[in-house]
């Protein structure tokens, strides 16, 4: 190669070369920002994580939260630190989200929910960290604050978010692999003397239960139930704290409808007009470690409201049931009626049991009851296939 062709060769890498850093450097100080219409609506962090910018507008912030939330790729969009964020709509997210709020405030709309996860969505992998989480409606939402349908792998850490006793903070709707951890959950407002609303409810999807997911389309609301639930180290405090649910609704269509494995496990549970855990229909779990209390006193007619671990099954139950396990261990639990109470399917009278409960283990646990020691930790007849009691500690609750 000549001296001039080396001159040129090499002229052209230095070129090229500058070209190349240059354009990086254009791409990497776009990439810094995300912009909506020529504004810039969020900052990429060191982590490169989307960092919301707040706005006082709260149809502004609404917007461009759900901009930044749509969508399947994989993201983690953050709600600044110090912030009050309102909101003038519903946040809806994509698959592959995480939201993380700690120290932010968020205040969604009047009588609206702040987070909907719609069922013919059929949301994969949404996780929110942190937040304090509110409706602006006088006294809490009435409705559900969190509403989850279809989701699959959805995780809930340290919220902090309440609801009208009449309303739900948070309603899980036929989601598998479910994790509520380490929240503060309430119930605020005027409380009913016949309240039975919980402020986390697990439910099954019917017209009844879940109107708002029947007005996409029927086969949405065909009894489909929840699995994998857990329920973990949270304060919840409600006219129930934690319901998971059943219907009788539409003639009874839906009875024989359960859940699958729901673990309430390390919760401090209060009920103040029911009891602080219903848990009803549902194939093998666990209740354990938990620190429950029900102060309902109801005289109505139906003296069950006022026990402290309510287990229930109300239609006939799948064959996994019967090789099923359910453990109640080392709880400290205060009740009515009953500290621990576990009931079959019986006819009207009573007379004859339709469908048990598998094998129920109740070991370890303290049980102080209204109704004395007798009652403490009871079934009715012989609700379970199985039913093993060990070490527990009874007490009259005074």
């Amino acid at each position: 190669m000549n001296k001039k062709r080396k001159v040129l060769f090499f002229s052209l890498i230095i070129i090229l070369g500058l070209f190349l850093i240059f354009d990086t450097g254009e791409v990497q100080a776009a990439s810094k920002t995300v912009k909506y219409n020529g504004k810039t609506i969020a900052k990429y962090n060191k982590s490169g994580q989307m960092v919301l910018v707040p706005s006082k507008n709260s149809n502004t912030n609404y917007k461009n939260l759900n901009r930044l939330i749509s969508g399947k790729k994989k993201k983690t969009v953050v709600i600044p630190k110090g912030s009050t964020i309102k909101l003038n709509g519903v946040l809806r997210p994509g698959n592959n989200t995480t939201i993380i709020a700690k120290g932010a405030k968020i205040i969604g709309k009047k009588k609206s929910n702040v987070i909907f996860a719609a069922p013919n969505k059929k949301i994969k992998n949404l996780t929110i960290i942190g937040g304090t989480w509110r409706s602006v409606d006088k006294g809490g939402r009435t409705g559900s604050l969190f509403a989850f349908s279809y989701v699959t792998n959805l995780v809930m850490d340290g919220v902090d978010c309440n609801a009208n006793y009449k309303g739900h903070a948070i309603e899980i709707i036929a989601c598998k692999n479910v994790t509520i951890k380490n929240c503060k959950v309430s119930a605020i407002g005027s409380n009913p003397k016949k309240c039975l609303e919980e402020q986390i409810q697990i439910d099954l999807a019917t017209k009844k239960t879940a109107p708002k997911i029947a007005e996409y389309g029927k086969k949405y609301v065909k009894g489909q139930t929840c699995k994998n639930v857990y329920i973990l180290n949270n304060t919840v405090s409600g006219a129930r704290a934690v319901g998971v649910n059943w219907t009788d609704s539409e003639n009874g269509k839906w009875r024989n409808k359960f859940h699958e494995n729901v673990v309430v496990k390390g919760n401090t549970l209060t009920g103040t007009t029911s009891e602080a855990l219903a848990y009803f229909n549902t194939v093998g779990g666990e209740i354990s470690g938990n620190t429950i209390i029900t102060n309902a006193t109801r005289t109505d007619g139906n003296s069950s409201y006022t026990i402290g671990i309510h287990v229930a099954i109300m239609g006939i139950a799948p064959k996994s049931m019967a090789a099923s396990t359910l453990t109640v261990s080392n709880n400290t639990v205060y009740g009515g009626r009953n500290g621990i109470h576990f009931k079959a399917h019986f006819n009207s009278s009573e007379t004859q049991c339709l469908s048990q409960l598998g094998r129920v283990i109740v070991t370890g646990n303290t049980v102080y009851c209204k109704k004395g020691t007798e009652k403490a930790i009871a079934q009715t007849k012989e609700s379970c296939r199985e039913f093993i009691l060990s070490d527990n500690q009874l007490y009259t609750w005074k």
